[in-house]
């Protein structure tokens, strides 16, 4: 099909740029060019594909354009994994789907954000438009641009520029395998497991470590659960061995869970069994079990009828985070945050947090790590 003119931007140009973005299939190095070209064309001034994991937070900057150095590297550590803006993506946006800030979220809640508050409005931020590439069980993929808050909102005529290009991103994307291979998944086993929030070890079917990241070694050092002779893993509780011992030699290929007291409390021991996506080994990871709950995703939101403010009170309960902590990071009140949290209760049929969370988990799809 040939290239339609769009506002202005003649049909050599458009040409031009779509040929521009399938360069990247071959040359990865190239999208940083085609995020420039993008720019001005979009009306924004930053660019970036990034990847967001849904159970861990932590976002991929895969390429950027147009950010400043220091508010990647806050991104990355904090504001990330309070971005309100992912939760309104995951929820509320279809693959391929273009969207703005406009239509996504409501403007003066998110104004209120901690988010919006010290890492959008210091760069002088205002409208954003993006659209969601991939979308995983575990991750989502996007195109993200940021405009400046002294230009006011995106003109219907950008989005349509945007609309025009985003199938041919995609598809580059795809083609190119930019987020089916992440940078950690492209390095090997070993740099995902680095990159676990959690402790965590690369093991193979003989129970023999093949990778620990640092929090996978310190507690090796503590040796309250699990401990290493001759880098061969082994757990001080036998009952948690045998199932250690089972789940890496293949008898079932299902992940194995149990919980394990220790002086500080109760740690979730998770276990993936080898298979062929994990390069034959096997991964164990020990967490806090509210690391272990699963994000409400867009069927549970749609299901109970939930907006986006009590989808956003619910996670933080999720992550055992106090009422005052969610007022804090949400930008307003305890008693607007307790009136959320009587929403949830009205419309599903709880009476107390407890009860809330024990029936988001009964119905909440469990997550995959690969």
């Amino acid at each position: 099909m040939a290239p339609v003119e769009a506002d202005g931007l003649g049909v050599q140009a458009i040409s031009e740029i779509i040929d521009d973005i399938y360069r990247c299939v071959l040359d990865r190095g190239h999208w940083l060019s085609v995020l420039e070209r993008l720019t001005p064309i979009a009306g924004c001034c930053a660019a970036s594909l990034n990847v967001h994991e849904l159970a861990s937070h932590a976002p991929e900057l895969l390429v950027e354009f147009g950010t400043q150095p220091e508010a990647s590297r806050t991104y990355l550590e904090t504001y990330g994994a309070i971005n309100p803006l992912i939760d309104a993506t995951l929820l509320y946006t279809a693959e391929g789907e273009v969207r703005t800030l406009y239509d996504t979220v409501d403007l003066p809640e998110y104004h209120c954000s901690r988010f919006y508050r010290e890492w959008v409005a210091p760069q002088g931020w205002g409208d954003w438009m993006g659209c969601l590439l991939v979308r995983r069980t575990t991750s989502i993929a996007m195109l993200s641009l940021a405009r400046l808050e002294r230009d006011g909102p995106y003109h219907g005529s950008q989005v349509a520029r945007m609309k025009l290009f985003m199938p041919h991103i995609q598809r580059a994307t795809m083609l190119g395998r930019l987020f089916e291979h992440s940078a950690a998944e492209r390095a090997g086993m070993a740099t995902l497991v680095d990159r676990i929030r959690v402790a965590a070890f690369l093991v193979e079917p003989s129970g023999r470590i093949a990778f620990a990241n640092r929090l996978g070694e310190a507690l090796l050092t503590d040796g309250a659960i699990l401990r290493a002779s001759q880098r061969m893993l082994a757990a001080l509780e036998p009952s948690v061995q045998k199932l250690l011992s089972a789940a890496l030699s293949g008898d079932s290929t299902a992940p194995q869970m149990t919980l394990v007291e220790t002086r500080d409390g109760k740690r979730v021991l998770s276990i993936l069994p080898p298979s062929d996506e994990s390069g034959g080994y096997g991964v164990v990871m020990v967490a806090s079990p509210e690391a272990e709950l699963p994000l409400p995703g867009p069927m549970l939101a749609q299901a109970y009828g939930l907006t986006m403010a009590e989808i956003r009170v619910l996670t933080a309960l999720l992550k055992r985070h106090a009422l005052g902590r969610i007022a804090a990071d949400l930008g307003v009140t305890q008693r607007t945050v307790k009136a959320h949290l009587q929403k949830l209760f009205d419309k599903t049929g709880t009476r107390r947090q407890s009860d809330l969370i024990a029936e988001v988990l009964s119905l909440a799809p469990p997550m995959r790590v690969f």
